[in-house]
C-alpha cells in the first residue's frame, strides 16, 4: 500500500512532499503492542543526519540543507512485537524487527521560523510521540539584526560559525537560509569564487568553496580538504593533497582563488629546513614556508615560494623579515616558525595578477599570473592584516588587525604616481585575529567575522564613516556561536 500526501508549512516557505511505503501485509491485523523505547528505534537517511534521545523521543536532525532536495528516510524498530504507529494522520502496523520508508522534499529556502518545528512526527497508536525530524540541528546559530542594516538586508552572507560541537558553513539571506552544512570538524574559508570561472569538475562547475580541516598539528595553520560546490551547493570537486616541488601536503584553508586558465590556486604551508644566516637573527628552528600553487589534477603546475623569493631578493626582504615578530605555535615552543602566513588571495582579472596578504611580515604582494615575479610589495604598517582585496585597479582595501596594539583599522591603499599610499581609519571595535572588511558604499564599511567575535553574539557590523571617523550603525547577530573566521558579503 502506498500513500502520497503534500503538506504546506504555515509560512509558505517550506513544501514537504511525503511518500510512505508501509511494510504491511495483505490481511495483516493490527493488534496492541507494548510501549517501544527510543533505544529500539533507528533512523537512516540519504542525507547526513544526527539524532539524540530527549526523554522518550528520538529527535532526528538534518545536518545539511539544499534547495528542493528529495531526502529519503528509513525508520526501523528493533522490537519483537508489531509496532503500530501514526504519521500524517495515517495508522500503520510495522511487523516485528522491521520498518517503513518516507521521503521529504525541501523548499527553495529554509526560513529561520521553521527551524524549531518538526517536519515529520511519528507517534504510537495512543498518540505518544516516538520520533521527530527537524530541518536543522538544535544548536543552529539563529540570525538577528539590530540597527540600520538596509545595506546588507538583501545580500547573501557566507559564514562559518563555530559552535560547541562543530562548525557550520551557512549561506544566509536575511533570516532565510539558502544552504547550510554542519561538520564535526573545523570549517574555514567559505566563499563564492568570482575571481574567474573555474574549469568544470566531475559533477559541474564550482562556484563556492570551503575547507574542512584535517590536520591540527600546528595551530597557526589549517590544512585540510577543499570542498568545491556548484551554484546549488552540490559537491562537484575537491582538492586534497597537493604535490609541490617542496613536498606533498594538504592545502591551507585561509584562502582559495582561481587562475586565468580556470585552475584552482591554493596555499600550502611546507615545513622546511633553511639557511637563514643571512638574516640578522638567524632561525634555530625550521620554518613554515608559504607555497602558492596553481593546481591541476593534484599537481602544482605553477608555484611560488615566499622563502625562495626572499632569498633571491634579500635587499627587499631582509628589512621586512628582520623587523617582524617571530611567530610559532603557541602550544609548542619547538614548532616551525611561521615566516609568512598567507591568509588571503585574489586573482584580479583587470590587472592579470594575484593580490596576496602575508600576515607575519605585514605586507601585501602583487604577484604576476605565472606565480614567478613579485610586481610590488606593499607594507601595511605592521598591521598583521587580513582579507586584502582590489576595490578597483587603483585601490586596495584590507583589515588591519594590529593585534598587539589592541586596535583594528580599515586599510585603504590608493595608487598615486606609481606608489600605494595608505589611509587608516580606526574601527571603534577590535578584532585581534582573522575577519574581513569591505566598502558597502562610499560612506559605509562592513566588518565581519574574526577569531573571537568583536562583541558577544555579533557576526558582523556596519559602520558609517564621516571625516575618517567610524560610528557603528547596525549589526548582524548570531546566537550561541563562538566565532566565524570571516563573514563574506557576496557581491550582487
Amino acid at each position: 500500500m502506498s500513500i502520497s500526501l503534500i503538506r504546506k508549512s504555515k509560512n509558505k516557505s517550506l513544501y514537504l512532499a511525503v511518500l510512505m511505503i508501509c511494510n504491511l501485509l495483505v490481511g495483516f491485523s493490527i493488534s496492541p503492542a507494548s510501549a517501544i523505547a527510543p533505544s529500539q528505534i533507528s533512523v537512516l537517511s540519504s542525507e547526513n543526519i544526527s539524532s539524540v534521545v530527549s526523554g522518550s523521543i528520538l529527535k532526528v536532525y538534518l545536518n545539511v540543507f539544499h534547495s528542493m532536495e528529495k531526502i529519503s528516510f528509513t525508520v526501523n524498530f528493533a522490537s519483537s512485537d508489531t509496532t503500530t504507529v501514526i504519521t500524517d494522520a495515517v495508522k500503520m502496523a510495522v511487523p516485528p524487527n522491521s520498518g517503513f520508508h518516507f521521503s521529504l522534499v525541501s523548499g527553495a529556502l529554509l526560513s529561520e521560523s521553521d527551524l524549531a518545528k518538526p517536519i515529520k512526527e511519528i507517534t504510537d497508536s495512543n498518540g505518544k510521540m516516538l520520533v521527530q525530524v527537524y530541518p536543522a540541528p538544535a544548536d543552529f546559530p539563529l540570525i538577528s539584526f539590530s540597527g540600520d542594516t538596509t545595506l546588507i538586508s538583501k545580500s547573501d552572507i557566507l559564514s562559518t560559525p563555530v559552535v560547541a560541537n562543530g562548525t557550520y558553513a551557512i549561506d544566509s539571506n536575511g533570516k532565510n537560509i539558502k544552504f547550510f552544512i554542519k561538520s564535526p570538524s573545523n570549517l574555514i574559508g567559505f566563499r563564492k569564487i568570482t575571481d574567474a570561472p573555474l574549469t568544470p569538475g566531475f559533477g559541474g562547475v564550482p562556484e563556492y568553496a570551503y575547507l574542512e580541516q584535517q590536520d591540527f598539528g600546528v595551530t597557526a595553520t589549517s590544512p585540510g580538504v577543499w570542498r568545491m560546490l556548484d551554484s546549488n551547493f552540490r559537491n562537484v570537486q575537491r582538492i586534497n593533497d597537493v604535490k609541490t616541488k617542496y613536498g606533498t601536503s594538504l592545502p591551507e584553508g585561509h584562502a582559495i582563488t582561481v587562475s586565468k586558465a580556470g585552475n584552482p590556486v591554493v596555499i600550502s604551508t611546507i615545513t622546511r629546513n633553511v639557511d637563514s644566516t643571512w638574516l640578522k637573527r638567524g632561525y634555530k628552528l625550521p620554518i613554515l614556508d608559504c607555497i602558492i600553487s596553481e593546481v591541476h589534477s593534484g599537481i602544482a603546475i605553477k608555484q611560488f615560494s615566499f622563502w625562495d623569493w626572499a632569498v633571491a631578493n634579500k635587499s627587499v626582504s631582509e628589512p621586512l623579515i628582520d623587523k617582524m615578530r617571530l611567530f610559532n605555535d603557541p602550544q609548542s615552543a619547538s614548532s616551525p616558525i611561521d615566516v609568512c602566513h598567507a591568509n588571503s588571495m585574489q586573482f584580479h582579472k583587470a590587472t592579470n595578477d594575484y593580490l596576496i596578504s602575508l600576515r607575519s611580515p605585514s605586507i601585501l604582494i602583487i604577484l604576476d599570473s605565472n606565480l614567478q615575479k613579485v610586481k610590488k610589495v606593499i607594507e601595511t604598517d605592521n598591521s598583521l592584516q587580513h582579507f586584502a582585496r582590489y576595490y578597483s585597479n587603483t585601490e586596495i582595501t584590507a583589515l588591519g588587525n594590529f593585534t598587539f596594539d589592541k586596535v583594528s583599522q580599515f586599510l585603504d591603499f590608493k595608487l598615486s604616481n606609481g606608489k600605494w599610499q595608505l589611509k587608516e581609519i580606526p574601527f571603534p571595535v577590535h578584532i585581534p585575529f582573522c575577519g574581513n572588511t569591505q566598502y558597502l558604499d562610499s560612506t559605509h564599511i562592513w566588518l565581519g567575522g574574526g577569531c573571537g567575535p568583536f562583541s558577544p553574539g555579533v557576526l558582523g557590523a556596519i559602520f558609517k564613516v564621516t571625516n575618517s571617523t567610524m560610528v557603528q550603525v547596525g549589526t548582524m547577530n548570531m546566537k550561541d556561536f563562538n566565532y566565524s573566521y570571516r563573514a563574506d558579503i557576496v557581491a550582487k
